[in-house]
């Protein structure tokens, strides 16, 4: 049985951006570190890019924070390729899709910096990924503001190899998944077969401005990330505005995964989706083009009695260090006792082979 883990991440470091387009090395990304005993503690460290510092979760991998979470740095950068594989080998996982950690906020308000640094930040994961011999694949991200040069960079991605899917946002700067511009963007990823893979993060300047003006307890786990943040309901939003449109019968080949936001609320959204869209194939397509990464705590019972298990998957979230990550998904699975070897083979090989083109 081959064992896929749907959803891990890269903590990017410095060589990210070493294929930055000279064009734009001024504006290239740096760091800067901070004192440990100030609020961010061992999240003690972020990028500058476009004006601005951004710190999401465990990048850049300067921070002590990186040091404390059971994986070397070479394996969180993907600097060190034979100790990311030797950690999948250690976790029983055959096949890892990687996602970006910086990119789950907003990286760059210049659209075409924002362009430039997703070239860079692929170049880097294809050509780090291609040294795996088939174990490491990624989600490509692109500028959604502006779809000709997303289509453009998906072309070329395609062309690099190892991109298995776009890592999209639920809501694009403040744009629902609904909207017409991003057409030409999901034709394109229909033709390459390169699935929308929903996941979380908040690239709403609308959303992040409105949080900002509320105080933060100095107390929480991830300082790096507003308490109120939307990061989970904006996925669910992008799933509704999404299956809501006419995007699936548009594109009658394109896919699309939701990850890291359990699975849930799958049964009570897809029943709503069918009562408000008259003839909707909304549960149709679950298992045949839309599939959900469950989490190990999810009431998995429940969901497949619903809906089936044809259309779940599931993710590690390695390597960082909230409560999503699971490292050994095979065994997890095993020991809830809830569930039959063929729904576990289904969840952690069948489905995502049917998602992610490996």
């Amino acid at each position: 049985m081959l064992v896929i883990d749907g959803d891990a991440h890269v903590e990017e470091g410095l060589e990210t951006w070493s294929y930055l387009d000279p064009a734009f090395h001024r504006q290239r990304p740096f760091t800067v570190q901070f004192p440990e005993d100030t609020i961010f503690g061992a999240h003690n460290a972020a990028w500058v890019i476009d004006y601005k510092l951004r710190l999401y979760g465990g990048t850049p991998t300067i921070m002590k924070r990186s040091s404390q979470k059971g994986a070397t740095i070479g394996s969180q950068e993907l600097t060190d390729i034979e100790e990311r594989v030797a950690a999948l080998a250690e976790a029983g996982v055959d096949k890892q899709v990687v996602f970006p950690t910086i990119w789950q906020g907003p990286v760059a308000e210049n659209v075409e910096l924002e362009a430039a640094l997703a070239s860079s930040w692929n170049t880097y994961m294809a050509t780090q990924c291609a040294k795996s011999e088939g174990r490491l694949y990624y989600a490509c991200v692109i500028p959604y503001r502006r779809p000709d040069l997303a289509v453009a960079e998906l072309r070329r991605v395609k062309q690099m190899g190892c991109a298995v899917g776009i890592y999209t946002h639920g809501m694009e700067w403040d744009m629902p998944l609904s909207n017409p511009g991003f057409w030409p963007i999901y034709e394109e990823a229909e033709r390459l077969e390169l699935p929308l893979l929903i996941h979380t993060g908040v690239t709403s300047p609308a959303i992040t401005s409105l949080l900002s003006s509320y105080p933060r307890p100095d107390t929480q786990q991830f300082p790096q990330t507003n308490p109120y943040a939307a990061g989970i309901g904006t996925v669910l939003y992008g799933f509704t505005q999404f299956m809501g449109s006419s995007a699936m019968e548009d594109f009658p080949k394109l896919r699309a995964g939701i990850l890291e936001v359990g699975c849930e609320w799958a049964p009570r959204l897809v029943k709503e989706l069918q009562a408000r869209r008259s003839g909707s194939h909304v549960q149709d397509w679950l298992g045949d083009r839309v599939f959900v990464a469950c989490a190990m705590s999810d009431d998995l019972s429940h969901v497949t009695d619903r809906l089936g298990d044809d259309w779940l998957i599931t993710a590690s979230d390695y390597p960082h260090g909230d409560a999503f990550r699971e490292d050994h998904l095979t065994e997890e699975l095993h020991k809830r006792g809830d569930l039959s070897e063929n729904t576990i083979e289904k969840i952690v090989s069948d489905n995502p082979q049917r998602l992610f083109p490996l």
